[in-house]
């Protein structure tokens, strides 16, 4: 008789540890729901806007380093930042078209001499690489590891719509007699040429490009 008191009482201890158990349980369950369930705190718009039209580029190379950020506003994509260098000799911030899978032609965007620091400002289309390279001209063969920036776009100008193209010589000599041609017929009031690579993602080539103003 005694034994099987010794067990009911056994019985009723565990079921109570049970129950406490799983009430506990539940109450942590519950408390992670809600905190699960609370709404995040959103940021100002400003911010927001922010962090959607900015990131950031950085590039370095021997006693050189570039960064800034890059801009996606009104429909234009641009790099803005600074280009240091802090040794002797000259370094060039460089930046590449991609050409399908393979890099393109080198512009230089800035050049730093000996131990100064100088602005940069570029505005882009498609997806171009950026580095650093030795020295203030072409050739540029010793360069740093290159960053490749996002999509940019290249809007037509405010105001101006697609006249025409054609593939880009040494100058913009052709572009430049339509556009005058243009006006003196009457046909726009004025114009603008600009080089861009057309012709598609797997081979872009570089084309003069008329925009006029009607």
């Amino acid at each position: 008789m005694m034994r099987k008191r010794t067990w009911i009482a056994a019985a009723a201890t565990v079921s109570a540890l049970i129950t406490i158990s799983a009430s506990a349980t539940a109450t942590a369950t519950a408390a992670e729901d809600d905190a699960f369930a609370q709404p995040a705190m959103a940021a100002p718009q400003g911010e927001r806007d922010a962090q959607r039209t900015m990131s950031e580029w950085s590039v370095t190379h021997a006693t050189a380093s570039a960064s800034g950020l890059i801009r996606s506003a009104e429909g234009k994509s641009a790099i803005a930042g600074e280009l240091r260098n802090a040794g002797p000799g000259c370094h060039s911030l460089v930046i590449q078209p991609m050409i399908g899978v393979f890099p393109g032609p080198i512009t230089k965007v800035a050049t730093s001499c000996g131990s100064e620091t100088v602005p940069v400002y570029r505005e882009y289309a498609g997806t171009p690489l950026v580095k650093i390279c030795r020295d203030s001209a072409a050739p540029f063969t010793d360069c740093g590891p290159a960053q490749q920036l996002p999509a940019g776009s290249n809007p037509p100008p405010h105001g101006y719509v697609y006249e025409a193209a054609w593939l880009a010589t040494q100058n913009m000599s052709y572009c430049k007699s339509e556009g005058e041609k243009g006006i003196s017929e009457g046909r726009w009031t004025a114009y603008v040429c600009r080089e861009e690579y057309r012709g598609g993602a797997d081979l872009p080539l570089l084309h003069q490009v008329l925009y006029v103003k009607k």
